[in-house]
C-alpha cells in the first residue's frame, strides 16, 4: 500500500472535518428547545474525541512510513535484513 502523502492527509483530514461540521449542523439543528448545548457537547465529547484519535493516526503512520523510507534507516542492520523497506 503506498504510504499517504502530506497533501492527501490534509485533504483526508478537511474531508471527515467538513463531515463533522455537517453532522454537527444536523444535531444542532434536529435538539430539542433548551437541549441544543448539551447535544452538542455529547457530539463533540463522542466524534471530536474520535477525529482527534484520526488525525493522530494519520499523522504518526505518515512520519513512520517517512521514516522507514530514508537512507539512514536503510543502512540500520535490522532494516537490512526486513524485505518491506
Amino acid at each position: 500500500m503506498p504510504s499517504p502523502s502530506s497533501s492527501d492527509v490534509r485533504s483526508l483530514l478537511h474531508e471527515k472535518l467538513g463531515a463533522m461540521q455537517n453532522d454537527c449542523d444536523r444535531v444542532a439543528d434536529n435538539a430539542a428547545y433548551g437541549q441544543t448545548l448539551n447535544d452538542l457537547e455529547e457530539f463533540f465529547l463522542l466524534h471530536g474525541r474520535q477525529f482527534i484519535k484520526d488525525t493522530y493516526q494519520l499523522k504518526l503512520q505518515e512520519r513512520i512510513e517517512k521514516n522507514e523510507n530514508t537512507d539512514q534507516t536503510r543502512q540500520w542492520a535490522p532494516c537490512k535484513n526486513n524485505e518491506n523497506h
